[in-house]
């Protein structure tokens, strides 16, 4: 016989849908200044890596400002 699976009911969680820059603005650095910060890190890049980088670093930031504020007591 196959067995029915219950539909759990849907909780809906809007967390997912943070977004930090409603409660802030994020002034983000130059492309410039972020290649003159890798290079003098010992990393030489080109535009397009610094750009990649600093989307992913953006990226964090925004998952670690969402866990620490929807963390909080």
């Amino acid at each position: 016989m196959p067995t029915s699976k219950k539909k759990k009911n849907s909780i809906i969680d809007s967390s997912y849908k943070f977004e930090p820059g409603s409660m802030m603005n994020f002034q983000e650095i130059k492309l410039d200044v972020a290649i003159r910060i890798l290079k003098n890190s010992g990393l030489n890049v080109s535009e397009e890596e610094a750009s990649e980088i600093l989307a992913l670093a953006h990226t964090f930031a925004k998952i670690t400002i969402k866990d620490f504020i929807l963390n909080q007591d």
